[in-house]
Order: structure tokens, then sequence, then C-alpha cells
């Protein structure tokens, strides 16, 4: 968590399967593994190196991580309940900075029991998903599902310094037919995320928050291939004692699938944005809300570009609402050489101040890639090579709070079933 390495291809939750031996399985498996990666890190602080000099901190380091994790998959015999489960901890030791070795952990769940609830009523579907993570390494993009939907909307692209971090998500959409043509839908979501102390001296103060995410709407289903929906959606953001605020509107959303590889997934609307901050009211604004995701996906690549623009929270310096625009690319690419898989991923994170009430302007830009290998040298063993890059940028009241970092790692992960 909060390495930028991207999971391995077509598995959810970091799993370390070949997903193709596990199709059809039903009953429970529990799949245990562990890797062994060393790896080099610029920055290990996260914060800008002038800022470290003063400081008289190190911010280059090598780091040796363990991560043991267990994996649970179920599926009863008639495949109507199916859960993916994973857990897992993460320990590193760091050469040049030991006293920011640590232990962390990370937890995923997915359940989907559509198939189960079709039986009463053909089209019914309900997921239900859940992930925790636990790091003094905050992260500042978590991947999503394939059509690029948020693991966590409160990770969408700010990143903090190095601080202890926890952080839960626990999402649910449900789908019901109405006639043939006719489907009422929504979803719900609750994700927290609570900052410990800063490990970097004399750094702001970092803002611990909750949210609340709801839609419900009607969708229809133009033909095989289209489908429709217009939703109501709201938003709840709660930043304790620096305020909370709002944002409630509609959306209209299309659904396309081209063929049996590419597919795409649209949304447009407004909502009203209102809410209080240090105890200024803040005068309703209207804000904008946009997303567009397509997935490629054939047995060779699998390609995924999803661009959302939402209204999301401030993390450091003061309460406010930021309108924020996010860019997320990830391919796997089969390559000549037998078992080998190239790996490309892009993250763009943007947002500014919306409807500001404060005299401190606050926006952050982060722009992060990562690029490698992985060789799958049997099922069970895999072995990635990849080298990352971050350049992050925060503002507050014309001052710049910019870093970069660059990370080179190789990872041996072993599973046992």
């Amino acid at each position: 968590m909060g390495g930028g390495m991207p999971n391995i291809p077509g598995t959810e939750f970091g799993g370390t399967t070949d997903p193709s031996t596990l199709r059809g399985s039903v009953g429970l498996r529990i799949i245990p593994s562990i890797q062994v990666s060393e790896r080099y890190d610029s920055n290990v602080f996260f914060a800008p190196k002038s800022q470290l000099r003063e400081l008289s901190l190190r911010p280059e380091d090598f780091v040796t991580t363990i991560m043991p994790q267990i994996r649970g998959l179920y599926a009863d015999p008639q495949n109507l309940v199916k859960v993916n489960a994973a857990a897992g901890a993460v320990g590193s030791y760091y050469v040049n900075n030991p006293g920011l070795s640590y232990v962390g952990a990370y937890a995923g769940m997915a359940l989907d029991m559509s198939d189960l609830l079709s039986r009463w009523r053909p089209g019914t579907r309900w997921r239900v998903s859940d992930t925790y993570f636990y790091s003094p390494q905050p992260p500042a993009f978590l991947l999503g599902g394939q059509l690029g939907e948020q693991a966590n909307p409160l990770v969408a692209g700010f990143q903090a310094n190095r601080t202890n971090t926890s952080s839960n998500s626990v999402n649910t959409v449900f789908e019901f037919p109405l006639n043939r043509a006719l489907s009422f839908g929504g979803s719900y979501s609750h994700s927290f995320i609570r900052y410990g102390a800063s490990q970097v001296p004399r750094a702001a103060n970092l803002i611990s928050q909750n949210v609340h995410v709801y839609t419900a709407g009607l969708i229809t289903q133009l033909s095989l291939y289209d489908s429709v929906r217009v939703d109501f959606m709201g938003s709840e953001f709660d930043q304790g004692r620096l305020g909370a605020f709002s944002a409630r509107g509609g959306t209209l959303g299309w659904t396309h699938r081209f063929s049996p590889t590419v597919s795409v997934n649209t949304t447009g609307g407004v909502q009203v944005l209102s809410g209080e901050f240090n105890g200024v009211q803040l005068a309703s604004v209207v804000a904008p809300f946009g997303s567009v995701a397509i997935n490629w996906s054939t047995p060779a690549t699998t390609m995924t570009f999803a661009y959302r623009s939402a209204i999301t929270p401030s993390f450091q310096f003061q309460g406010a609402a930021m309108l924020n625009h996010s860019v997320l690319f990830n391919m796997s690419q089969n390559t000549p050489i037998r078992d080998v898989v190239a790996l490309l991923g892009a993250n763009y994170g943007v947002a500014s101040e919306y409807g500001a009430t404060s005299q401190g302007a606050l926006s952050w830009t982060t722009v992060g890639g990562t690029t490698g290998l992985l060789y799958r040298a049997t099922q069970k063993i895999f072995l990635t090579m990849t080298y990352s890059y971050q350049n992050v940028d925060n503002v507050f009241s014309g001052v710049h709070f910019a870093f970069d970092r660059h990370v080179a790692q190789i990872a041996l992960t072993q599973s046992f079933y």
C-alpha cells in the first residue's frame, strides 16, 4: 500500500495466484502467499528535500519489505454466491533511516450475491465490497474496478507527508428490475481516513475526516449494448472541528459495449455545494460532476482509461471543498517473451478550492507513473521489476510544498495452494 506498484493483472486486492487456474472452482479456497521485495526510494519522507536538509534528514533509502498475505475465495456449488477476500501485513526495514521501519496491514473483501437474487427476480444485482489499510506511507491513489470506479473517494490524488494513516471504505451497489426495460438502482459508500502525527517535523497538520456518498435512480436498457441511467447523487463530508459540507445534484449516465472487448461508461451532471468552514457559512454554488471510463480487454492486452471530475475535501492546512480532476491509465501487455508481461500505469490529479470563503488559496497537483515487467515463472511464482515516478505540488497561500520521488523495485511473490 502506498508504493504505487501495479497489481498482478487480473487479480483483486493484489492477489498472487493465476486466476485462470481457479475459474469454475467451488467451495472455499484459502491461498497463503508471501512477497519479498527490495527497493530504492529517493524520498521516503514524501517531503521537499530542501526542508529535509534543514532538518538533517536523509531522504534516500534502500527498503526491504516482506508482505505475507492470505487470500480466500468462495463459491457455492451452484456458483450463486461469490466471495473474494484478502488480508495481509506489510513489514519494511529502512537501511539509512531505521527509525522509519514499520509494520502495516491491509484487508479487502468483495461479496457478489447477484446470481442468487436473480433466482427470485431475474436481473437483480447486489455487490458489497470493503477495503482497509494502515500504513505510514499514505497513498495518493488507489485503484478501483475495471471501469475505474474509486476504491476510496478519500484517496483521489492528494499526497500527504509520511504519517501513520488508516482508512476504510465500504461500498454497496444494487439494481432491481421493474420490468424488461426499466430498473431501479442505487449505491452507498462510507469512508474514513485518520491521520496521525506527521513524521516530518514542522509539517502542517493533516485533516482526518468521514464521507458518505449515495445515489438512487432509474436505468433503462435501450438496446443489447446500450443503457442510460438518471440518478440523484449526494455526498456528505465531515471535517470535524474545521467544518462540514455537502454536495447534492443529478447525473445522467450512458454505458455502451462496442464489442466483447471494448466498453465505455460515462456520466455527467451538476451538484449544489453548501456547508460551513470554521464558523463561516459557504454560499451555495453549483459544481460540475462528470466521468468517463473506457475498458479494453483481450487475452493479450488489458487497458483502462478513466477520468473523473468531482467535489472532494481538503486534507491539509484548512477545511475546504475542492474541485478535483483525476485521470487514471493502466495497461498490461503480453510480450513476445513467453510468460513476460509489460506493465504501464499513470495517474494525474489536480484540485483547487471551490466556492472559497477563506483567505488562503489551496490547491494540489500530483503526477505519477509506473512501468515495469512481470515474469510468471509458474502459476504460483511471480517476479516483478518496476520503476515509479511521482511529482507533487501542494500550494497554500501562494507557498509551494513541492517534491518528486523515484522508486525502483524488484519483488518476488510465491503463493501456496
